[in-house]
């Protein structure tokens, strides 16, 4: 009879969580950002371009780095919720590639191992010639992928490396979300696909400095933040992620307040079990972007957010054109 009350208080309780996140998903916002919200594509000396979830080009004309790039975008929401293997699709890979116009990278960059950040790395940077840069767990997913470690820098918290024109400065930070990053730890041996989202583990999360002679910007690609890692920072444009935000004024007083930009780029908002062939949306839970939108716009009024559209260059502000003076919240 104790088994039996144990059994059906089970059922109960499954089925509550399956009517209430039914509901949470329906009732969602879904809709994808438009009009002011996207900035407008357009040339300059240094370029962006996003290519979903985190992923960033970034060039001048003569240089390139690619970073957490994440064109697979496998497997499914079923796949991701029962851990099906999954393994880059170079189809998808060299088509992106070729319509990037891209046949050399100076680095691949990784902000953290998690499968969305980093399943194509070590294939990109093979295809390219690139330098593949990270934590250990992004080396064992670049050796998985056939790179030699001559091509593979390991990076630690204050490591500078120079790639063509950019220079990258890495700087502790965490992963956003009350999970805390899981999966958590260090992918101990070369990661060779097939292999479940589960086994690229995160390791080290980075915030990323991206020095240029022409303009300084910061990626930011998971919402979390290392108290008092960004002090003394200052850069013209920030690409912020904005998924599982725990406390957003905190959030953004971390990031936003300390490196006092003149641009803020929302990245890492569009759902990510869906092929870049299809129209974007929003995660189904964990962003709401318009209320990211209009919370930083009132705390910051002084700073421009925006998101970016995909696949397009945006041209990155000139130094001289950024503020100077430091964001201050408006409390």
């Amino acid at each position: 009879m104790r088994f039996l009350r144990r059994a059906l208080l089970f059922t109960v309780v499954v089925l509550v969580a399956i009517v209430a996140g039914a509901a949470l998903w329906a009732q969602w916002p879904r809709t994808p950002p438009s009009g002011e919200d996207v900035a407008a594509p357009g040339s300059g000396p240094v370029t962006v371009t996003w290519l979903g979830v985190s992923a960033v080009l970034l060039r001048d004309g003569d240089s390139a780095i690619l970073i957490d790039p994440f064109f697979t975008r496998k497997p499914a929401k079923l796949g991701l919720l029962t851990n099906r293997p999954v393994r880059p699709d170079e189809a998808r890979i060299r088509d992106w590639l070729e319509r990037l116009q891209i046949d050399h990278l100076d680095a691949v960059v990784v902000s953290h191992a998690h499968y969305d950040h980093a399943l194509d790395a070590g294939v990109v940077a093979r295809l390219t010639d690139a330098q593949l840069l990270g934590s250990q767990s992004t080396a064992q997913i670049g050796r998985g992928a056939g790179l030699d470690d001559k091509r593979i820098i390991f990076v630690e918290a204050g490591t500078q490396v120079q790639a063509g024109r950019f220079r990258l400065r890495f700087l502790a930070s965490r992963h956003a979300g009350a999970t805390g990053g899981r999966p958590r730890g260090t992918i101990a041996e070369p990661l060779v696909p097939p292999a479940g989202p589960l086994a690229y583990r995160m390791d080290q999360t980075w915030s990323i400095v991206v020095d240029h002679p022409r303009t300084r910007l910061l990626h930011h690609g998971s919402a979390g933040f290392e108290p008092g890692a960004l002090e003394g920072v200052r850069v013209d444009t920030v690409l912020l992620g904005v998924a599982l935000i725990d406390n957003l004024p905190a959030y953004l007083d971390a990031v936003v307040g300390q490196v006092a930009p003149a641009r803020v780029y929302a990245v890492h908002w569009d759902d990510f079990t869906r092929p870049l062939s299809e129209p974007l949306r929003p995660l189904p839970v964990g962003v709401d972007l318009p209320a990211f939108f209009a919370q930083a716009r009132t705390r910051y009024p002084a700073v421009r957010f925006q998101t970016l559209p995909l696949g397009d260059a945006v041209a990155l502000p000139r130094a001289q054109e950024a503020r100077t003076s430091s964001a201050s919240p408006d409390a």
